[in-house]
C-alpha cells in the first residue's frame, strides 16, 4: 500500500481536506467601538458552517475510502473521481459564499485547499491507471508466454 506514489498523494490530499475542520474560510478587520479606534479581527472557520462541516467530511471520507482500495485499481480511480467532482463543487460553493462576505471579509489559504486537493487526486489517478495498465500488461504478457511454451504456434 504504501510503495506506491498515489498512496501518498490520495494522503496528502486526505490531509488538505482534514485540515480544513481547523482553520478558516476567511477573516475580516472591522474598528471597534472604543473611542482609540482599535482594529478587531474577526474570521468564519469552516467549522461553524454545518454545510461546510459536511462537504469537508465527505471528501475527507472519500480520501481515506481510496486508500483502502489499492488492490482494486479501477474502483480506486472511480473514488477518486467522485471526490475530485465533488471537492470542485465544495471549491465552487466556497467561492459563492465568500462573494456574499466580499466587501468585508478577505479569502484565506485555506479556502483553496478543496483545489489543491483536486490536483493531487487527478495525479494520484494518472498513477493508478498506469499501475493498471502495466498490471493488464503483464498478465497479457504472462498468459501469452505460458501457451507458446506448450509448443503451441500460432
Amino acid at each position: 500500500m504504501f510503495k506506491r506514489f498515489q498512496t501518498y498523494l490520495i494522503i496528502a490530499a486526505g490531509l488538505l481536506i482534514g485540515s480544513m475542520f481547523f482553520s478558516n474560510m476567511c477573516y475580516g478587520v472591522i474598528p471597534t467601538d472604543a473611542p482609540s479606534e482599535q482594529w478587531e479581527r474577526i474570521t468564519i472557520s469552516f467549522f461553524e458552517r454545518s454545510q461546510f462541516l459536511i462537504m469537508a467530511f465527505v471528501g475527507f471520507s472519500l480520501c481515506v475510502i481510496a486508500l483502502f482500495y489499492h488492490k482494486k485499481r479501477l474502483l480506486q480511480i472511480r473514488i477518486c473521481l467522485l471526490d475530485s467532482i465533488i471537492l470542485f463543487a465544495f471549491q465552487i460553493w466556497i467561492l459563492v459564499e465568500f462573494m456574499k462576505l466580499r466587501p468585508f471579509y478577505s479569502l484565506s489559504v485555506p479556502s483553496l485547499f478543496p483545489i489543491i486537493a483536486i490536483i493531487l487526486l487527478v495525479l494520484a489517478i494518472r498513477h493508478i491507471a498506469k499501475d493498471e495498465a502495466t498490471a493488464m500488461f503483464s498478465t497479457a504478457v504472462r498468459t501469452n508466454n505460458t501457451g507458446n511454451k506448450k509448443g503451441r504456434k500460432k
